[in-house]
């Protein structure tokens, strides 16, 4: 991201199922990602360690392309609605073979908006907002993977 106020984002996690089984499952849900009108991306605000349980979920355009292998996926994902109010990320997914099972790894980086107004909200009261909603999405495609192996390992 070449935007001079980014921050990286670096985020890993486990998918118990082999990588052969995992790629072809791992395509259909960023495909359904990027439908236009199906994505979201939630934070539970706890994780902010605010002292109040609540779920904010945002609608998101997220644009996915090829990366440099056919284990790697380009990411953009933005607000679908007021966009201008939300961070932008732009990044790679990779999807690692580890042993018997596979991880998940996504990195790259989001511009925060508003200019120094914004980068003091994501710094005090939105403090790692950004980073634990994209931790979330990529926990979700790791279980949505696992269940698929397991439903399918069971059939």
């Amino acid at each position: 991201m070449k935007h001079p106020h980014s921050t990286n984002i670096e985020t890993a996690t486990a998918i118990a199922a082999p990588a052969a089984f995992a790629l072809p499952a791992v395509e259909r849900i960023l495909r359904e990602f990027a439908d236009p009108g199906s994505a979201s991306l939630a934070l539970n605000i706890s994780e902010l360690h605010l002292p109040f349980q609540a779920v904010i979920s945002v609608p998101v355009k997220a644009r996915v392309s090829a990366g440099c292998g056919r284990n790697e996926w380009r990411l953009r994902i933005q607000a679908a609605q007021h966009a201008q109010l939300y961070p932008v990320f732009e990044g790679a997914l990779r999807l690692l073979r580890a042993g018997h099972t596979s991880e998940l790894h996504l990195e790259g980086a989001y511009a925060v908006p508003l200019g120094t107004l914004g980068r003091a909200i994501d710094a005090t009261v939105l403090r790692g907002a950004a980073e634990a909603s994209l931790q979330r999405f990529v926990r979700e495609i790791a279980h949505r993977v696992a269940t698929i192996s397991q439903w399918t390992h069971i059939a």
